[in-house]
């Protein structure tokens, strides 16, 4: 895996992400030499979804936005990383007119989206939606933690946030066995 090549998505970034935590990722993967695509989520939250929710009470969980959330989304306008719609909310396959909307809203935030990737890695979208490229379902990071390199120009990586159970020092480790 080289860091030229290699985007590492961090998915779920929207109202409930703290800075703290984004910057500590965005931090590691600099250090290691990684691009990251910031992959936000404009209305409501992320945290407290779970897949086997329907999209209305993943819409009702939240009336928080992404640009309440001013010290993150300051923090990452003054990064030079990929911007990606991730939902208007984080439901099973946006539609069109939802893609179209958060990306609107990103960029009167003055965020320039290039990528649309797909909450929950699911739907059936062409190469490019809305003027965006398409991330749908690419590899994930956690898989590689112990052993092995993903062949994906694009993973995804965010379960770093949702639980105690990851190690935080076991990704850094990988991180660091998949650039020597």
């Amino acid at each position: 895996m080289r860091s030229q090549k290699t985007i590492i998505r961090n998915d779920d970034v929207n109202a409930d992400s703290t800075l703290e935590d984004i910057k500590w990722f965005s931090e590691l993967c600099d250090r290691y030499g990684f691009k990251i695509l910031q992959c936000i989520t404009p209305l409501g939250v992320c945290q407290k979804v779970d897949v086997e929710m329907d999209n209305e009470t993943i819409k009702n969980l939240s009336d928080k936005n992404f640009f309440e959330n001013k010290e993150v989304a300051e923090y990452l306008k003054g990064r030079n990383d990929l911007i990606g719609v991730h939902g208007l909310w984080h439901t099973h396959e946006p539609s069109e007119k939802e893609i179209e909307e958060a990306k609107e809203i990103l960029e009167n935030m003055g965020f320039k989206p290039t990528y649309f990737v797909t909450p929950f890695n699911e739907g059936n979208y062409p190469k490019e939606v809305c003027g965006l490229k398409v991330s749908a379902k690419t590899q994930r990071l956690e898989d590689y933690l112990d052993e092995g390199t993903p062949t994906d120009e694009i993973v995804y990586l965010h379960s770093w946030r949702f639980g105690k159970w990851y190690d935080k020092n076991k990704l850094e480790i990988c991180l660091a066995r998949l650039m020597s």
